[in-house]
């Protein structure tokens, strides 16, 4: 299927655009790079519009053509001299067989006279086996050929690997320019709308765009009421695990955290600006009941709450990263953590 190539940097890349694009003008630039940054914040993008970048034939000062022969056949995703590589569908590892792929890729030679550009997503999935294999690609790779890793998590990166690339760090968005992006590219929702649904994603531009183009929205603000409910004591955690363990552990704890985070804020400000959403309101009143007369003071809510964050936010970096997780006992353990915060104040 062919796509409308991205020439334009994302909006709070641009500054690191530029740098790369100067460093390869230079003739100074490595041979292979590890972009490192936050999850769904756009590094993929990036490595996409260097590589296209690099292969173009007439590219202008900072972009490819966008119409040259080659960027053809980038639109079209079947340039031979690009190779991607991530893991496969239901897998979190990036396999042997895969790398072999990188390895018939360095033997041949570019099709179109010029520089060639392999991309491997999520590098920090390369097992010990698989990163073996990769090695003497990076330690030897042939003159016109570009290693673009990416990673979210780049000091779990096998030191073997990550010690052979130089890191290029790319910041995370400003909120102001995940706004100004979503609005852009033709958002329908109300400024005060998207507010919620960057908040639903922690900031994180993809996720919003993905809240935005799926319609989860509303979904969402239903995990929302569930959790409501729990706090209330109107649902119960084996209950909720039960119903959201198998297909949206992600989603829960997403919206769980969020939650931690805007409530536990509200405790220590009193700012009511912190609180969107009806659900969410609602459970901050019950916490503001729950710490009243012989409770415990809102310092101590507060220290829970925090408690609970971290916890959620290791769960999720569990569901992200290499392990299998329980999800089912994972959510009822939280679950219950914070209905006990509700409760007992």
């Amino acid at each position: 299927m062919t796509r409308v190539l991205d020439t334009t940097p994302l909006p709070w890349h641009r500054e690191r655009w530029q740098q790369a694009v100067a460093l390869f003008k230079s003739g100074s630039a490595g041979h292979a790079y590890l972009l490192s940054g936050e999850a769904d914040t756009g590094k993929r993008y990036f490595a996409m519009m260097l590589a296209e970048y690099l292969l173009c034939r007439q590219p202008s000062a900072e972009a490819a053509c966008a119409r040259c022969s080659v960027c053809l056949l980038n639109a079209a995703g079947n340039n031979p001299d690009m190779l991607s590589i991530e893991p496969e569908e239901g897998s979190k590892q990036i396999k042997v067989d895969q790398i072999r792929e990188i390895r018939q890729f360095l033997e041949t030679r570019s099709h179109g006279f010029g520089k060639r550009v392999i991309i491997l997503d999520t590098a920090e999935n390369l097992g010990i086996s698989s990163a073996n294999a990769l090695l003497k690609g990076l330690e030897e790779p042939p003159q016109d050929v570009i290693f673009l890793l990416i990673s979210d998590r780049p000091k779990a990166v096998l030191a073997t690997i990550s010690s052979r690339t130089q890191v290029f760090r790319l910041p995370r968005p400003e909120r102001s320019d995940v706004l100004a992006w979503l609005l852009f590219s033709g958002a329908a929702q109300s400024a005060a709308d998207l507010e919620l649904i960057i908040d639903l994603a922690q900031g994180r531009p993809f996720v919003a765009r993905a809240i935005l183009d799926s319609g989860t929205a509303a979904h969402l603000q239903e995990i929302g009421d569930t959790l409501l409910a729990l706090a209330q004591g109107n649902d119960y955690p084996v209950a909720v695990a039960s119903r959201y363990s198998k297909s949206q552990c992600t989603e829960l704890l997403g919206v769980l955290l969020y939650w931690l985070s805007e409530l536990s804020k509200h405790r220590l400000t009193g700012a009511t600006t912190l609180l969107k959403g009806q659900s969410l309101r609602a459970a901050a009143s019950l916490l503001q009941a729950a710490g009243t007369d012989d409770k415990p003071p809102a310092a101590a809510q507060t220290h829970a709450l925090l408690r609970l964050y971290s916890a959620v936010a290791a769960a999720q970096g569990q569901m992200i990263g290499s392990s299998n997780p329980n999800t089912q006992l994972m959510l009822e353990d939280l679950l219950l953590q914070m209905r006990r915060i509700f409760l007992k104040g």
